[in-house]
């Protein structure tokens, strides 16, 4: 985040002694005479405006640096001085500088952040007090949320050995059907291949920027005031930049999923499915999945895996050993 100087304003200070205020650049009372303390705080003239001053001695000494008060006596003295212009004292060590920073009440607004196409923004609204009957219904809730957990996972881990005897298999095979096509896709247009010719480009945000750029706006928060020590402020603003790229279509050769081939069927001899291959065409993604159904102590269980191996084992009639879950899920199945 950049800070942006948009000028500079004289401030006032207040006489600890009689309570006159005076110009910030001015060391000692205009009415008592009694000199600025060192603890002294500035303020703007109308709090409401800012009324930039044009005297270049005086922008040049904000620039100077922060004023530094006498070890002896306590008089302001500017930034470059070496002795003090009211006792003559050595300013060079013990000098106490004035400290510098925002102007009490008068912190920043933050800068709004920019809305990314595509992300919503909600706006933050009140919120109510919640009734003690809500509390209430939402303990219940969780602790039977809990109870059911608890129950659930109990369940989960509890099992039965059962000797099984399979009654049915069930096999299904899929393979993905891809050809070599042109389709439409889009990006930043400097993420886009020399070669390619891009259309439609849009222009949209894409990210920020301390510094201006080529289609770039700028976003600035609320001017504020600097104290910088020398009873003049420096009104800023904190900015930064939103840059914007074009966004472009462009049409691109992929391998595209244009067909699902599937072969399914029962016992244990599966099989792939077979296509004759036309031009820029090619087999993509597989997958296999198989059902072995178990006839146990007169009630039926289902298994399945994609282990072909172990599924070929599962001849119609072999004797195997299952594990079952307390929901009478099969977790394991071993031939005997």
């Amino acid at each position: 985040m950049a800070r942006k100087v948009l000028g500079y304003i004289e401030l006032v200070w207040t006489c600890d002694s009689c309570g006159t205020r005076n110009p910030g650049a001015i060391k000692s009372c205009t009415s008592c005479g009694a000199p600025q303390p060192i603890n002294v705080q500035f303020e703007r003239v109308d709090p409401e405006t800012f009324n930039f001053i044009k005297d270049e001695a005086l922008i040049r000494m904000a620039k100077s640096g922060p004023d530094k008060h006498c070890p002896y006596c306590g008089t302001r003295n500017l930034a470059d001085a070496k002795t003090c212009v009211n006792c003559g004292g050595d300013l060079t060590v013990g000098a106490t500088s004035r400290p510098t920073g925002i102007l009490n009440a008068e912190a920043p607004t933050p800068v709004p952040e920019p809305v990314v196409p595509g992300n919503s923004t909600t706006t933050p609204t009140g919120r109510n007090p919640i009734s003690k009957g809500v509390i209430v219904i939402a303990v219940i809730v969780l602790l039977a949320l809990c109870i059911f957990g608890a129950i659930y996972f109990m369940r989960m881990n509890q099992t039965d050995q059962l000797d099984a005897t399979v009654s049915r298999t069930f096999w299904q095979r899929q393979v993905a059907l891809e050809a070599y096509q042109v389709v439409q896709a889009s990006d930043w247009q400097a993420n886009i291949p020399f070669n390619v010719q891009a259309y439609d480009c849009q222009l949209r945000y894409r990210y920020n920027s301390d510094n201006p750029t080529q289609n770039s706006e700028e976003v600035c928060g609320t001017p504020y005031t600097i104290d910088t020590g020398t009873g003049v402020g420096e009104v800023v603003q904190d900015c930064y930049y939103k840059v914007y790229e074009n966004y472009c279509s462009y049409d691109t050769m992929q391998w595209v999923v244009v067909n699902t081939l599937a072969e399914s069927g029962y016992g244990t001899n599966a099989f792939w499915p077979t296509t004759n291959l036309g031009t820029d065409q090619r087999l993509g993604n597989a997958s296999e999945r198989y059902t072995i159904t178990f006839l146990a102590n007169s009630d039926s269980y289902e298994y399945t895996t994609t282990d072909y191996n172990l599924y070929q084992l599962a001849q119609p009639g072999s004797d195997w050993e299952i594990e079952v879950n307390g929901f009478g899920n099969v977790t394991l199945a071993n031939p005997k």
